[in-house]
């Protein structure tokens, strides 16, 4: 666990451990090319331009770490094994917006509790209409176990709290594309599907 002068200034980095780390998972890279990837992009409201990206690493490894633990509670251990996990492709400065890729699959069931904003263990808003929508626009790709799984997920008071820990930085858009991320991003882009409804005018 990183203290906050490691957050912070990058203070007793161990750089043996942090570049190991990246050179013993060149299978993960090797396993990006076997996957046909989508594109999910997340965008947080109203990012302060005038100063630097101060909760970059938290945002970064909640929405990281949230996927893996997403495929842990809610998928058998052959799935969880074969899944991919998420790719980080762009930060866009000052706009607040991420993009990730990854198999549609596990995207949907990621992208649709993110845009929910639900903790893990509770019910998914409309979830007949919000499986009707997904399947209108992603087709087979969405199982509606895949969101029964997460409702009956055994709570974790860890996962949770980073949930509400991102969704503190208001998070006003969830995107999934239709079409599979072959090399063309603008592609992808133009075929983005918005997953999350407009907020509440009398929600903070």
């Amino acid at each position: 666990m990183p203290d906050y002068m490691e957050y912070w200034i990058g203070k007793n980095i161990d750089y043996s451990d942090l570049w190991r780390a990246y050179e013993e998972g060149a299978a993960y890279i090797e396993k990006y090319y076997s996957m046909k990837v989508f594109l999910i992009r997340i965008e947080f409201e109203n990012p302060p331009k005038n100063v630097p990206l101060f909760n970059h690493e938290a945002v970064f490894k909640t929405l990281k770490g949230y996927f893996h633990d997403l495929k842990l509670k809610c998928y058998d251990a052959d799935t969880y094994n074969r899944v991919g996990p998420l790719f980080l492709y762009s930060v866009d400065r000052g706009s607040g917006i991420w993009e990730f890729l990854g198999e549609l699959r596990q995207l949907l069931l990621y992208g649709t509790t993110l845009s929910d904003e639900k903790l893990m263990g509770q019910v998914v808003d409309n979830t007949d209409k919000k499986v009707a929508f997904l399947r209108k626009n992603f087709g087979d790709h969405i199982d509606p176990d895949d969101l029964k799984r997460f409702m009956d997920a055994k709570n974790s008071k860890e996962i949770n709290y980073a949930l509400q820990k991102l969704y503190e930085q208001k998070i006003s858009s969830v995107q999934i594309s239709t079409r599979p991320f072959t090399g063309d991003i603008a592609d992808t882009r133009s075929s983005l599907v918005e997953l999350k409804e407009p907020r509440d005018k009398g929600r903070k």
